[in-house]
This record gives structure tokens, C-alpha cells and sequence, in this order.
């Protein structure tokens, strides 16, 4: 009798089990196709609703970024993808150096432009840096000021390679001794899955190619020359060097925001996470992280990204690597959000504040 009324409260027991796993399984495959039906629906609405601009952000919203490119298609048909997906604006800012075999410069003789003009002091600076909060209808970030542009420089790899790993920021900071700084070039990244290993285009250190020498293409090559102006041209590896490039990378075309004092137009683009480094007439680095994909921020567009620096009074301004990878950290802590679900993500470089008189 024992014995069955042991077996009794076993049966019991499993049925309990069989019924709350059998119902919590339920609530869970329920609140999973709400959630993916109220998701379609949005996107529905987006794409099919009234709202052209709305279509427009999502389509490009989507398209900046490594892992959703195919969402769109989903939607919309191949055609009507690839028109919303068009440039703007038919002016990148950028233009091509024009140095050929005959009249390419030796490295690092290129003439030197004007020294910074001095202009008035800024107040609210400490050890020479500002750290500032932006807003906009869709976004929120962090502009970081940098009165002495010498104090910039740009962390690489030790190696590069298709399979290879890149550093996180913090880890860059660390190794570098640098107080600061924001994600930089971009990276391969097939459906989101890259490590940061992998840059595009080339990367130049010390005057140095380190990266991408035998690529004999242009690329959008943000760098600085040896008084530490913001170069941003249209260019092989070694035009950059023969441009008087001492340090830099590249990022994706149509990324500059301004050029001498002329701001881009209608450059367009989602509300994506973007990070944008800019110099100031007198020489002060402006870098600017907008958080983005959660409820508080939604992003920037590359048009926020160009109102952004022309109010900082940026005479030349480009876009960096945006997206999950955009970050900016100062003295040991992450001012920014960060968009990765997983969490922040390994870069292939980045752009560093050292502290002053150590660089």
C-alpha cells in the first residue's frame, strides 16, 4: 500500500510539472507571436502607410546595418528598395587628390596649410577637454572637445588579418595609456558576425602603411598630417602619404559632413547610432557619439550628424564607424549606451585622447 501511494504522488507530481511547463510553454509561444505580430505590423505600417519618410528612414535605417540589409526586401519589392536606398546628395565632400607617377610629392612633403588661427577661449573646459550633452527629436549623445589637436592619436592592431580579432575601446585606452575616445574606421562584417579584425580600406601609423598597401583603389581616407589638421580626401594608401598623411584610416563613402567650412546637404540615411570626429577652425577636435536603437534614442541621420558639427562650428567633419561599435569612454568610464545586444563590440581602431604633454 506504501508502495502505491508513493507511485500515486509520483504520477501526481508529473502531471503538476506536465501542466505548468505545459502552460508556461504556452504564455511564452503566445507572448512570442504577439510581440512578432505587433512587429509586423510596425513595419506594415512603415512601409505601407502614408508616410513617405517614414519608408524612407526605415528602408535606410535597415540598410545601415550589418545583420537587417535584407529586412527591407521583405516588405518592399527589389526595385522600390533600391530607389529609397539612392544617394541624395550628389556632392560626397570629398575629391580626389590628383597625384599620378609624375607629379606624386616624396612622403610627408606635401605643403602645409595655414597654422590654426587663435580664437576666443572657450570657457568650461578642464585639462583642455569639454564633455558636453546633444540632443535632437530622435537622438541623445556625447560631444568630447579637444583644445590641443597634438593630444589625438589613433590606436591600431599589433596585426590584421580576415580571421583575426580586433581590440574593445576600453582595451585600446588601456594599452595606449590613453583618458578617452571613440570607436573609429570600419570593419568586414557579414551579417553582423565580424570581429573587428578585418578593416576596410587601408590604415596608415608613423607615416606608415601598416594596412591595405597593395589595394591601389580610393578610399575615404580621415586622418591628420603633421600639424595635426583633419585630412579627409578621396585616395589610394600612398596619396594619403604623399598628401602629408602621418596617421589614419578609412570609412565609407559619402561619410564627410563638412569640407573647408562647406557643409554636406541632403546626405539623408535612418536613425542609426553614429559616431563623427570634426576640427574647429583654431584647431579643437570635436567627437561626437549619438546613442541609438532603444527608447530614448532612436538615432541620428546623417543631416542630424551635419547640423550637429556645423553648430560646434566644425570646419571639416566626416562620419566614423556607427552602429553597435559606436562608443566614447572618458577616464575609466563608458559615457554612451551601446546599441550591441551582446554588448560592445571589437574595433580594428580607434580614435584616442592622450593626456596632456604625453604625446
Amino acid at each position: 500500500m506504501e508502495e502505491n501511494a508513493r507511485e500515486k504522488k509520483k504520477i501526481k507530481v508529473i502531471r503538476v510539472l506536465g501542466a505548468v511547463l505545459g502552460n508556461s510553454a504556452l504564455i511564452l509561444f503566445t507572448t512570442l507571436a504577439v510581440a512578432l505580430l505587433f512587429v509586423v505590423s510596425v513595419i506594415l505600417i512603415l512601409t505601407h502607410g502614408p508616410s513617405s519618410q517614414a519608408k524612407y528612414i526605415f528602408v535606410n535605417s535597415c540598410h545601415e546595418t550589418s545583420a537587417l540589409k535584407f529586412l527591407p526586401y521583405w516588405f518592399l519589392n527589389d526595385d522600390e528598395v533600391d530607389r529609397l536606398l539612392l544617394p541624395i546628395s550628389e556632392d560626397d565632400g570629398y575629391v580626389e587628390l590628383g597625384y599620378g607617377p609624375e607629379t606624386a610629392a616624396a612622403p610627408g612633403e606635401a605643403e602645409s596649410e595655414e597654422v590654426f588661427p587663435p580664437t576666443e577661449e572657450d570657457e568650461g573646459f578642464t585639462d583642455g577637454i569639454k564633455i558636453e550633452d546633444v540632443y535632437g527629436d530622435t537622438y541623445r549623445g556625447k560631444v568630447m572637445l579637444i583644445k590641443d589637436p597634438s593630444r589625438i592619436t589613433f590606436g591600431v592592431l599589433s596585426s590584421y588579418s580576415a580571421d583575426g580579432y580586433g581590440k574593445y575601446l576600453y582595451k585600446f585606452i588601456e594599452d595606449t595609456g590613453a583618458i578617452g575616445g571613440v570607436n573609429g574606421g570600419g570593419f568586414a562584417d557579414e551579417e553582423g558576425r565580424g570581429h573587428g579584425g578585418c578593416p576596410d580600406g587601408f590604415i596608415i601609423k608613423n607615416s606608415k602603411i601598416i594596412y591595405g598597401e597593395d589595394l591601389g583603389v580610393c578610399n575615404n581616407f580621415i586622418g591628420f598630417d603633421k600639424d595635426h589638421k583633419l585630412l579627409l580626401k578621396s585616395c589610394t594608401a600612398k596619396q594619403a602619404l604623399n598628401a602629408g598623411a602621418v596617421e589614419g584610416f578609412t570609412f565609407e563613402m559619402g561619410s564627410v559632413l563638412i569640407r573647408d567650412g562647406n557643409p554636406a546637404r541632403k546626405l539623408g540615411g535612418g536613425y542609426n547610432p553614429r559616431t563623427a570626429i570634426g576640427q574647429k577652425a583654431d584647431g579643437t577636435i570635436i567627437l561626437v557619439v549619438i546613442e541609438g536603437r532603444h527608447a530614448a534614442s532612436l538615432g541620428a541621420t546623417r543631416d542630424d550628424l551635419v547640423k550637429i558639427m556645423e553648430d560646434y562650428e566644425a570646419e571639416n567633419a566626416t562620419m566614423l564607424d556607427g552602429g553597435s561599435s559606436a562608443e566614447m569612454r572618458y577616464d575609466g568610464e563608458q559615457l554612451t549606451r551601446g546599441s550591441g545586444i551582446i554588448g560592445m563590440r571589437p574595433l580594428p581602431n580607434a580614435v584616442l585622447v592622450m593626456p596632456e604633454g604625453e604625446t
